[in-house]
């Protein structure tokens, strides 16, 4: 099964898959025993601004433009009549396209990640395809800027606790890994990261000396991630 990155859907299996990997758990015993041990994935420049819902991998977007071609034309025309201002403003910037639905899809697709929440109401997220909703809903509501923080609670080997982070100080971790999304998207296609660290393609805050000690336990968390089957959100 695939997992799209970053959500809590992926998250919750890299959790499973550290706790199932005896590599890591031989690597990282006593890590966090005697310091905070925990981490913060702070993944950075997502491109929300950029990106638009007709954007997004074709699992997501065709499943949209397919289920909203699919609704009777009664159906079509109460969402365009319920459309809040922000969308039933990019409907009339579709005026060069004659059919209503069109339009519709057209200024539905042509909305930038950053600005959907704005453009959907209940009524219309219940076309959505379930997991286009479930991500845009995770966005929504987990999404600082362009940010986006995971939190693992790592202790002797295990994980004991892996989540997605509402608030910036939700947890006091001792270690914060920071880099663009982009990065992140290296790292589970097989990067190296105590090489990322090394080049400044990713950003340590926390005691370097404890991680020098540790260096198979670092490399296993690395590659833990690429070995989940993963799918790309941007």
């Amino acid at each position: 099964m695939a997992y799209w990155f970053p959500s809590r859907e992926w998250l919750a299996a890299y959790r499973e898959r550290l706790n199932d990997n005896e590599t890591y758990e031989t690597m990282s015993e006593g890590w966090g025993v005697d310091f905070e041990g925990d981490f913060v994935f702070e993944i950075t420049d997502l491109p929300t601004a950029e990106t638009t819902i007709g954007d997004l991998p074709e699992d997501l977007s065709e499943s949209l433009r397919e289920n909203l071609a699919s609704l009777s034309e009664e159906r079509i025309e109460e969402l365009i009549a319920d459309a809040p201002s922000a969308l039933e403003e990019r409907f009339e910037e579709q005026e060069h396209v004659e059919n209503e639905r069109e339009r519709f899809i057209s200024a539905l697709c042509g909305t930038t990640i950053e600005d959907a929440p704005r453009v959907t109401w209940p009524d219309l997220r219940s076309e959505y395809p379930e997991d286009l909703a479930n991500l845009l809903d995770q966005l929504d509501r987990y999404l600082d800027g362009s940010t986006v923080y995971t939190y693992l609670d790592l202790y002797d080997g295990r994980c004991r606790t892996a989540e997605v982070l509402e608030q910036t100080d939700e947890r006091n971790a001792g270690f914060v890994l920071t880099a663009p999304y982009s990065k992140w998207n290296d790292l589970i296609d097989g990067a190296d990261v105590i090489e990322s660290v090394m080049s400044q393609d990713m950003s340590l805050d926390g005691s370097i000396t404890n991680v020098i000690l540790y260096p198979e336990a670092a490399q296993e968390l690395g590659d833990t991630a690429g070995r989940i089957e993963t799918n790309f959100l941007f």
